[in-house]
């Protein structure tokens, strides 16, 4: 049995694939509270776990909040600029998902963000690896193949804006993603097998 752990792992859209598998085990470490209900889910701090204490893991998937890094017009740093203010966005979740890959050495990882993230990831020595959409993923990975035509859904729902998961919806990894990421692995794995 292989291992998934989701680091900020949200509704869980990233590891929902392997969830689907009978050959992996997953794991998701989200913090909200709110979210604890989402199958596979352990409500624990990726920021105060301890990460030798975690079982070994085949794939780390690391999608760390986003809003530092937004390029949407109210988020922190579009607002500062247009105020005259500096603003440096904190990147201490996504160097603590650094350390839980170089601790657990998995084989295969990810940092999911948005492209926002791409000038600021830079300073951690992390660049693009593939770009889906809005979403961009940064580490070690094969490249994931999308079905033919496929194009991420337009969020088009309107969440109430006072919704404690708005954001959560709006991040949301679609199934496609998490499938091409499963298949690109294990055909990987298939390949070194018979190599």
């Amino acid at each position: 049995m292989k291992h998934f752990l989701d680091l900020y792992s949200g509704f869980g859209g990233a590891s929902e694939a392997f969830v689907e598998s009978p050959y992996w085990e997953v794991t998701r470490l989200e913090n909200n509270p709110l979210l604890e209900g989402v199958p596979h889910t352990l409500l624990l701090d990726v920021l105060e776990c301890d990460p030798e204490d975690a079982a070994p893991a085949d794939v780390i998937w690391a999608s760390p909040p986003c809003l530092d890094f937004s390029l949407a017009f109210n988020a922190p740093g579009p607002l500062a600029r247009r105020l005259g203010q500096d603003f440096d966005p904190d990147l201490d979740l996504v160097r603590r998902a650094l350390e839980w890959v170089q601790t657990l050495e998995p084989e295969w990882w990810v940092i999911e963000n948005v492209v926002g993230s791409i000038p600021h990831f830079a300073q951690l020595g992390l660049k693009p690896v593939q770009i889906i959409g809005p979403f961009v993923l940064y580490g070690k990975f094969p490249y994931l193949v999308l079905p033919e035509g496929w194009q991420v859904p337009v969020k088009t729902q309107d969440w109430n804006i006072g919704d404690p998961l708005r954001s959560n919806y709006r991040a949301k990894v679609p199934l496609e993603i998490s499938r091409a990421l499963l298949h690109a692995i294990e055909t990987q794995w298939t390949l070194e097998r018979w190599s």
